[in-house]
């Protein structure tokens, strides 16, 4: 399967409206939290070339490794969510075990949900170090993670309930989901956004 990354915005765009069946919600999450995590990167290194920039080069800088790093696993994630989604359907197709393949439907969001929330820790951690000029960008960053932390939940949920109940699996990523869930609400976009050099 051809990488999204590959093709312009106007076609991953077009490819989601359609009828096919990838790429879809969580794919457009992980792109989503990739965009954030782009955009946390830009807030910082604005902050670090600012001339009255006087905070904590060495902290801002980790970040910024930090949120590239991120940014970097996303976009494998966004490709590997349409390919095991892609690979559930052949299996259902062709009437073979989906067991293997239903469990990567539930890995690959969740992996996106976990990269995202630390995305928000990024941005938590990079209130009060970042030049005022882009504190508003650092603020979009958080809520653009949040929005893809809950939106990958929302499919997450969906493809657990294909598995049976008491399966050891699907109770411990419920109990995994309900920490995302609270931890993605931790601070305010805002909040963060006000928090400034």
């Amino acid at each position: 399967m051809e990488s999204i990354w590959t093709a312009t915005l106007a076609s991953f765009r077009d490819r989601v409206a359609s009828h096919e069946p990838v790429p879809a919600g969580v794919t457009a999450s992980a792109v989503s939290a990739v965009l954030a995590l782009a955009l946390l990167a830009k807030v910082l290194q604005v902050t670090l070339r600012h001339k009255d920039f006087t905070g904590d080069r060495e902290l801002v800088s980790a970040l910024l490794d930090d949120a590239r790093n991120l940014f970097g696993i996303l976009e494998h994630l966004a490709d590997d969510d349409a390919a095991a989604f892609q690979d559930y359907l052949d299996c259902v197709r062709s009437k073979q075990s989906t067991d293997s393949a239903l469990r990567k439907t539930i890995e690959v969001p969740l992996n996106v949900a976990r990269a995202a929330s630390l995305g928000i820790g990024l941005c938590e951690t990079s209130a009060g170090h970042v030049h005022r000029v882009v504190a508003p960008d650092l603020g979009v960053a958080s809520a653009l993670l949040e929005g893809a932390v809950r939106s990958t939940l929302v499919t997450l949920k969906s493809n657990l309930e294909q598995l049976p109940d008491g399966d050891p699996f699907r109770d411990e990523v419920t109990s995994e989901i309900l920490q995302l869930a609270s931890q993605s609400k931790r601070r305010s976009p805002a909040d963060i956004a006000d928090e400034r050099l």
